[in-house]
């Protein structure tokens, strides 16, 4: 039976200029795509079922 891991993601981008808010809506819109769901201003959050799936994701955010 797998174990089912909340995945939590804290993050804080710089939003001064238009690139910085380029930057960080394509992260946002990542997140979103990739299934995390926002509990709060820069807070998001998915479930995943093990630790291969964590791992998984991390590379995702890693990678973005």
């Amino acid at each position: 039976m797998a174990r089912l891991m909340r995945l939590l993601v804290f993050f804080d981008l710089p939003v001064k200029t238009k690139k910085d808010k380029r930057n960080y809506i394509e992260f946002r819109r990542f997140l979103l795509k990739d299934g995390y769901y926002q509990i709060q201003y820069s807070v998001y959050g998915r479930i995943c079922g093990g630790l291969d799936r964590v791992e998984t994701h991390l590379m995702r955010l890693r990678a973005n």
